[in-house]
């Protein structure tokens, strides 16, 4: 009998441990397929995140703002090369583009400037700047900087501001909701509005106009207290602002039934607990994730209304941490954000040779890099070198404060280099409540089950001219239609596009800057009845709040209507130095390259009609007339297939691609017709031509003496448009004082940004220098150094010296 218990034991409690495994499977399958969503999803979706480091963020009126562009995988911000084309922008206060580039990238990184035209009204713009693909997610991931301009060419005493101040107060119940009877963490936020945090006093008060609690922020306008609502109970804060006026706002409403989240940082643990009144969902889940990539999931049962959750930070990524919570339907039904220290840091040491310099003197600053408690890494640098005064201060963002957590969180962050600083336990405490009232879903949990559909891709060869084709008749898009681009001048470019279902078409521009025209054609003897139009590349959707006011204290008159003066001086002296661009280094040949023959007009004898001139010198074109139209057959060099081609084979009976000064052309009447003493050059290709899905019979190729086609008309149906191409690179004016005359020289030197540099590379030994010249400014500068190597490791560094 004993052994008969014996096994019923075994089987026993082989069937408890059975149905305990069954459990444990059914429970973490939901678990591992929202994880496994996540991840796939994340794989194929590559983010990019755009940083851009400008010279200064206070500018006046006709000076240059400096910048380059930083482009990182969003991931492990690692330089990425995805994209070969950003976009920046300066948008006014009505969010309304006042400047626009577009940027050459190469190796994750590119560089451009603005120079601020006197049209500009003072005040506070928004630099932004995007690639192509980043248009398929909301505007809030662009890049977004606030950049300072003071138009002091008009009266001064119009941008002297007496600061009236508004305020607006928001509170934010940790996890999302209140729920009646459970204990919640409420953070708040008082903003006044120039976009600064308020440091106030505020009572929470209820229906009955009992105070609850008494409240104050800990740092730039926010703070957080525990609030358990009463049933049937209505809160509201009274808050007692700097000028003695008083604020009155609503707090939310709190919910009958949901769930109150809370989390607890406890050493190297993070402890989350749930509380629930009146949910019936026995399970939840959790999952923690960073820029789309699974750091831990797990499941808990609720029991007693109460679940908790503890994750390992070790398992946690750098940087802003989303904690999601999903019900067993697996629905989101609480948040937080937690903010993971990077380990990895790119340090940067940089000191001038002196702390104090004369005018007109030599700088030399050496330069090393290394990762944080590690050894010497190169980095890729951006270097400003800029005069502080009361106008001009020391930038409060930077591209480590940037990458790791301002551009996970929503809106303006009033200086985030203070949250990223180590060993500040204030810091630490301040930064949990900036992401309690900033936080938000960097990761859009619809995305998981929504069908994969871009309407933007990703530009990784060139920029890309989008179009779209329609019938002029029914409106509709018209399909497989073959549209060219053509660029006017004497330079030949070329490019074919056949649209899609949509109608869309895309031609991948190669090196194309600066402004320009382009012109676009279907070949309107076979499609005649197309409509062309052509879409900005730059994003019409603004994803940023209202920009802070300006306000430019009386006490700073003196300073504006000096670095007035100075900036005139140095427009007056020294202009012709701000325009001068590196030369570009583009291969000039044609798209077809070497053609089978070049005719140089000047050469022959000129003819005074385009007949003449196709019958008497281009052997390769036989001039035909048939049906009382012009057409040009072009002789077919196939090389050494030529002697088995037939003689009639020997020409080719199609017409070729005529272009004049790189414009199809596709009437031969129109050709002949043509003045031929505008023409300086005449090149053919005798053979077949393709070149995407452009099918030629040879190619008759005319250049002007202007390239502008002069005295001709284009075709009614063709889309000519201005359109500006790539931004040539503008050379930092930065004068040489090496020798006495230059020292000596009258011409003042009124520059308030000694140096710019966006290319400056250390070693692989980690080391780097830069050198340059003071001007005659005296006043503190400031060196400010931000870059990142190409494992990721981002960091900047500052320091200032004197010039006297």
């Amino acid at each position: 009998m004993p052994d008969v218990c014996k096994i019923l034991k075994y089987f026993f409690s082989l069937f408890i441990g059975l149905l305990a495994c069954g459990f444990v499977a059914a429970q973490s399958r939901p678990l591992q397929e929202m994880a496994n969503s996540i991840n796939v999803f994340s794989s194929n979706h590559i983010r990019e995140k755009v940083y851009v480091h400008t010279d200064k963020s206070y500018y006046l009126c006709g000076e240059i703002l400096w910048f380059k562009a930083y482009v990182e995988n969003a991931i492990n911000n690692h330089p990425l090369s995805v994209s070969k084309i950003v976009y920046v922008e300066l948008l006014n206060k009505a969010h309304d583009p006042v400047m626009q580039a577009k940027i050459g990238i190469k190796d994750g990184n590119g560089n451009g400037s603005f120079n601020l035209p006197l049209t500009l009204e003072t005040g506070n713009y928004e630099l932004r700047a995007y690639t192509n693909w980043m248009k398929n997610d909301s505007a809030v991931y662009f890049f977004k900087k606030i950049i300072t301009i003071v138009n002091t060419t008009r009266n001064l005493d119009t941008t002297m501001v007496h600061n009236h101040f508004s305020y607006t107060a928001g509170f934010y119940p940790e996890g999302g909701n209140l729920v009646t009877g459970l204990k919640s963490v409420v953070a708040f936020k008082i903003n006044n509005n120039y976009g600064k945090g308020v440091d106030a006093t505020g009572v929470i008060v209820d229906e009955s106009n009992d105070t609850i609690l008494h409240f104050h922020p800990l740092q730039f306008g926010m703070g957080k207290f525990e609030l358990t609502p009463a049933v049937g109970k209505k809160y509201r804060a009274i808050i007692s602002l700097p000028d003695s006026s008083k604020l009155v706002k609503n707090l939310p409403d709190a919910y009958a039934n949901g769930y109150v989240m809370h989390l607890e940082d406890a050493g190297d643990i993070l402890k989350i607990s749930v509380n629930t009144s009146g949910e019936p969902s026995s399970q939840i889940y959790l999952i923690a994730q960073t820029n789309g990539v699974v750091d831990a999931s797990q499941a808990a049962a609720i029991t007693n209304g109460n679940a908790n959750f503890s994750i390992n930070k070790n398992d946690l990524g750098d940087g802003v941490v989303g904690i999601t919570l999903f019900n067993d339907k697996r629905q989101p039904i609480a948040e937080r954000l937690y903010f993971k220290r990077p380990s990895k840091r790119l340090v940067i040491n940089a000191r001038s040779d002196k702390d104090l310099f004369g005018k007109r003197s030599p700088v030399k600053i050496d330069v090393s890099t290394s990762a944080k408690n590690s050894g010497s890494l190169p980095g890729n640098l951006s270097v400003a070198v800029y005069r502080l005064d009361s106008l001009t201060r020391p930038q409060d963002e930077n591209i480590f404060s940037y990458l790791w957590l301002s551009s996970d969180l929503k809106g303006y962050i009033e200086n985030p280099d203070y949250y990223c600083k180590d060993g500040n336990p204030e810091a630490n405490e301040a930064l949990d409540n900036l992401l309690l009232t900033q936080g938000w879903r960097t990761f859009d949990w619809d995305h998981l089950n929504a069908k994969s559909s871009f309407a933007y891709i990703p530009e990784n060869q060139g920029h890309l001219i989008t179009g779209k084709v329609t019938n002029e008749i029914t409106g509709q898009p018209a399909p497989n239609v073959l549209v060219y681009l053509s660029i006017p001048g004497k330079r030949v470019q070329l490019y074919g596009c056949k649209s899609d279902d949509q109608g869309l078409v895309h031609f991948n521009m190669e090196n194309f800057y600066d402004k320009g025209q382009i012109v676009l054609q279907t070949n309107y003897n076979v499609d005649s009845v197309y409509r062309l139009q052509v879409f900005t590349p730059f994003s019409d959707e603004y994803g940023g709040g209202e920009l802070p006011k300006l306000t430019v204290a009386e006490q700073s008159a003196d300073e504006l209507a000096e670095a007035n003066l100075h900036m005139q001086i140095q427009a007056a002296y020294h202009s012709g130095e701000f325009e001068k661009m590196y030369p570009l280094s583009i291969d000039t040949l044609p798209f077809y390259q070497k053609p089978y023959k070049t005719y140089l007009l000047d050469n022959y004898t000129r003819f005074t009609t385009m007949e003449e001139v196709m019958r008497e010198y281009v052997a390769e074109v036989n001039v035909v007339r048939k049906n009382k139209q012009y057409h040009f057959n072009t002789f077919n060099n196939a090389g050494f297939e030529l002697e088995r081609l037939q003689p009639s084979e020997r020409t080719m009976v199609e017409d070729p691609l005529i272009l004049l000064d790189g414009i199809p052309v596709f009437d031969v009447d129109k050709i002949i017709a043509y003045d031929p003493l505008k023409v300086r050059k005449l090149e053919v290709v005798a053979a077949r031509y393709y070149r995407g899905p452009i099918s030629a019979y040879g190619i008759v190729s005319l250049t002007t003496y202007s390239g502008d086609l002069p005295g001709f008309s284009l075709n009614p149906h063709d889309v000519i448009l201005d359109y500006d191409g790539l931004q040539k690179q503008r050379i930092f004016y930065s004068p040489d004082y090496a020798s006495e005359t230059a020292i000596s020289s009258r011409l003042p030197d009124f520059r308030n940004v000694l140096y710019w540099s966006p290319a400056i590379n250390t070693s692989e030994e980690g080391q780097g220098s830069i050198s340059f010249y003071t001007g005659d400014i005296p006043g503190k500068y400031l060196v400010e150094i931000q870059g990142i190597s190409n494992d990721g490791y981002a960091g900047s560094s500052s320091f200032t010296f004197s010039v006297k």
